[in-house]
């Protein structure tokens, strides 16, 4: 990617966080959640800004959504990296631990399901194993009017 993504969703972000949107409730009390808030960070740094500027438009990039899949993530935080050279299987030519990357994807998904379940996303189109394509989330970033708005231009772009 050859162009900056994602500050103003990281500010939104850092704006719920303020709010105490990313917490969850342990023995009884409120607390920070940091990982809600690190996987949030993380989609909202890798998707475009909304609104979109003219850049973003060039490149027909959907604002505030998230499709590059838990192993992209799962990789860029070294939730792959294997304890012994016997977890390395290769897959298409890339050394990969499918056993890291089955224990990756579960935390996030358990991760992304909190955030879900806050209205912090939503999820769009469900991926699909079999043929390879990931999950298409909405980051819901800012009031339910601006929410709806970025829904109803990313639903209109992906024909849904």
């Amino acid at each position: 990617m050859d162009y900056v993504m994602g500050y103003r969703n990281m500010l939104a972000v850092e704006e719920l966080a303020k709010e105490g949107r990313l917490t969850v409730i342990h023995k009884g009390v409120r607390s920070f959640d940091f990982s809600q808030y690190a996987l949030l960070t993380r989609m909202a740094w890798l998707s475009a800004d909304w609104p979109l500027d003219k850049t973003a438009e060039g490149k027909r990039v959907l604002p505030r959504t998230y499709s590059s899949g838990w192993l992209k993530i799962a990789i860029d935080w070294g939730m792959t990296l294997p304890q012994t050279t016997d977890e390395i299987v290769d897959i298409g030519n890339e050394p990969r631990n499918p056993k890291r990357e089955q224990l990756a994807y579960n935390r996030l998904g358990k991760i992304a399901k909190k955030l879900e379940s806050a209205g912090l996303i939503k999820c769009l189109r469900n991926g699909n194993v079999q043929r390879k394509n990931n999950a298409v989330w909405l980051l819901m970033l800012g009031d339910d009017e601006e929410n709806a708005e970025v829904e109803a231009y990313v639903r209109s772009k992906l024909r849904l």
